[in-house]
């Protein structure tokens, strides 16, 4: 009998520090419910896109680890977008940071994209746009402990096969 496994990793601790030679350094704490915790770090240029791409590849690296490596991820682009907002509305104009992200898990590469407003702390906001570009597919720990598991039956078996859900 396989047990429940919570699905969905959280954003714990988030820090962007700045190195020498104009480069920084980016470490993301994730945890699953229970309470296993992963650590990705990064480092990039000390530009303002340099600093949101650090952030966004150590929350990369650190949902590797989440699942033993058995994914790959891959931060293709990160921008910001400044969206107006009709004069009507009283409101200040919207930023938003937008990530792509390609993955691939059980041989199949799916492209992500995730986005968040930007409140504060542009960084910690991109990293948490790799999160949610990782959502549709954040299941991916199940998928890994069936293939993992499979030896326990053809019913295993038939449950991890349906990747196409997870778009």
């Amino acid at each position: 009998m396989i047990q429940s496994i919570p699905d969905r990793i959280g954003f714990r601790d988030f820090r962007l520090e700045h190195l020498s030679d104009n480069r920084c350094g980016a470490v993301v704490l994730l945890a699953w419910p229970e309470g296993d915790g992963f650590i990705g770090a990064a480092q990039g240029d000390h530009t303002e896109t340099g600093r949101l791409r650090c952030a966004a590849e150590a929350t990369a690296r650190a949902l590797e680890q989440s699942v033993n490596d058995q994914i790959a991820l891959d931060v293709q682009e990160v921008q910001t977008m400044d969206v107006e907002r009709e004069q009507a509305m009283n409101e200040r104009d919207i930023n938003i940071v937008v990530v792509l992200v390609s993955g691939r898990v059980l041989g199949e590469v799916r492209l992500l994209v995730g986005s968040c407003l930007i409140k504060d702390e542009p960084p910690r906001r991109a990293a948490l746009a790799v999160l949610k570009a990782t959502k549709p597919i954040n299941g991916w720990r199940h998928l890994l402990v069936l293939r993992l598991t499979s030896s326990l039956g053809p019913e295993i078996e038939q449950q991890k096969r349906p990747v196409d859900d997870l778009a």
